[in-house]
């Protein structure tokens, strides 16, 4: 069996090759599901099954490969959690600043409840070490961290309501 892939719409002496290729041996012609959904390819199509000729379509990602390794990727957040702006990390990692923002779209609340949940903490270690820390606000800082997760604006009158 022949395997051909294609990643754009072949020419009719294209196609007429691949049609010379199936009297040797069996052919499976692969395709995007972009090139195959495009009405360019209809009457092809169509052409390249009555020759005998088997398609199959893949689900296969196309476009540019990733610009930034998982290692950078994981810095950006890092970078994102610790409060540094998306120019700063761009300086930082040596890399465009509208790379870092396409990297960290996605993900940029759950960063930033991360960055939130890492600055309560110091708060409770701060006051802690001050000797400030009581079971009032233990019982605060437990439904704090409860509520975080899920609203905002809640955890925004529990802090409010612990540093009063």
């Amino acid at each position: 069996m022949i395997e051909i892939k294609l990643s754009k719409i072949p020419r009719w002496d294209e196609v007429n090759e691949i049609v010379k290729l199936r009297q040797k041996d069996l052919v499976l012609l692969k395709l995007p599901k972009s090139v195959f959904n495009h009405p360019k390819m209809k009457y092809k199509l169509e052409y390249l099954k009555r020759k005998g000729i088997f398609i199959e379509v893949e689900n296969a990602k196309r476009g540019r490969k990733r610009r930034v390794d998982d290692e950078t990727l994981k810095k950006i957040h890092e970078l994102i959690i610790e409060g540094y702006s998306v120019r700063e990390i761009g300086n930082i990692l040596g890399i465009g600043k509208s790379t870092v923002w396409d990297y960290a779209k996605d993900c940029i609340k759950e960063l930033k409840i991360e960055r939130f949940k890492k600055l309560v903490w110091e708060y409770k270690e701060y006051l802690i070490n001050k000797g400030k820390y009581s079971p009032t606000l233990q019982v605060l800082f437990a439904e704090l961290e409860a509520t975080v997760d899920y609203d905002l604006e809640r955890a925004k009158k529990i802090l409010e309501e612990i540093i009063s």
